[in-house]
């Protein structure tokens, strides 16, 4: 994941350190760099449009492919980010991968005169659409958010048929969904392994059932350091008080620790890729053989920063290169 807090508030340009961190991570051979995606929210200013970051990452990279995890896609008319998203595939020969989701939080919708309520059929609709506009002929579609005929969206993707579409869900209904509609699910970092695989069964059910092909991606917290210990803690830090911002706003925890903070013990387990590098290998092993997903998408790398709580970017440059370096060539 592209830095998103970091040590951003020093004044420094924070584009040209996302822009050196995505290449420093091309040369060490990662597949992807990701981009997350909220709407006025002062916590997070430098991502609330990813399409304009990505450009401007993929004009400074050749193989790195750049996704949105997530991009909350009920928030936008679908025609303008069929135009945006093609754009940037084209700009970047066919590297994009759109992640989306429905969101969670209700001012973002409140902002933009959307129903919060509505988030999930606009979901829906709009993937549809974003298919539709990217297919060779003019589009056509009638629905009960959108309406229009004959249009002809351009420039088209450079991948064809189009880029993935990739959905981030947790419930079970809505991996049912991701199976029936998307070309791939982000399976979320705060759940265990043996909850995922639950999980995963249905959403490669439903894509084997609608003709889809099943893509599972993973979301993981990692920390790599020399030192365990302080791995540990690093991860402990940052993921406790997420998980309990997370339960505030009513967001679904269901095998989630019980108590304000749980240790490593209670909290780590199926969840942390965290520890020496060796360690590393044998978590992400782990998330491999037991859930058999073909990415992992990671949040973070190294022992800082905490949850809301500003890192140094310089320290998560180190622990790209020591992952890296140390930990991606067991899966080469």
């Amino acid at each position: 994941m592209a830095p998103r807090e970091s040590d951003f508030g020093d004044g420094r340009d924070p584009y040209d350190r996302i822009y050196r961190f995505c290449e420093r991570a091309e040369e060490l051979g990662f597949d992807f760099a990701t981009f997350t995606h909220h709407r006025f929210s002062p916590e997070r200013p430098w991502l609330s449009s990813p399409f304009v970051i990505m450009s401007a990452v993929a004009a400074r990279t050749r193989r790195l492919e750049l996704a949105t995890t997530i991009f909350v896609l009920p928030l936008y008319q679908p025609l303008d980010v069929a135009e945006a998203v093609a754009s940037l595939d084209q700009l970047s020969g066919g590297r994009v991968v759109l992640g989306v989701g429905t969101g969670y939080r209700p001012y973002e919708a409140a902002a933009v005169g959307v129903r919060f309520e509505e988030r999930v059929s606009r979901l829906t609709e709009s993937i549809e659409v974003l298919r539709r506009a990217w297919a060779p002929a003019p589009a056509s579609f009638q629905g009960r958010h959108f309406r229009f005929e004959a249009v002809d969206v351009v420039p088209k993707p450079a991948r064809r048929p189009h880029p993935p579409i990739w959905i981030g869900a947790l419930e079970a209904k809505a991996v049912e969904r991701a199976g029936r509609i998307a070309d791939g699910w982000i399976a979320p970092f705060l759940q265990t392994l043996e909850t995922l695989s639950g999980r995963a069964a249905i959403y490669r059910a439903s894509a084997a059932a609608h003709g889809r092909p099943a893509l599972l991606c993973l979301e993981r917290d990692a920390a790599v350091s020399g030192d365990r210990e302080a791995a540990r803690a690093a991860w402990l830090r940052r993921n406790v008080p997420l998980a309990n911002y997370y339960r505030a706003q009513g967001a679904p925890l269901p095998d989630w620790p019980d108590g304000e903070t749980p240790g490593w013990d209670a909290a780590a387990p199926g969840r942390a890729i965290a520890g020496t590098p060796d360690e590393c290998v044998r978590a992400i092993e782990r998330c491999r053989d037991e859930l058999g997903c073909e990415y992992l998408s990671l949040m973070n790398l190294g022992t800082g920063p905490g949850f809301a709580h500003p890192g140094n970017y310089e320290h998560e440059l180190r622990a790209l290169e020591l992952f890296g370096k140390e930990v991606l060539p067991a899966f080469r």
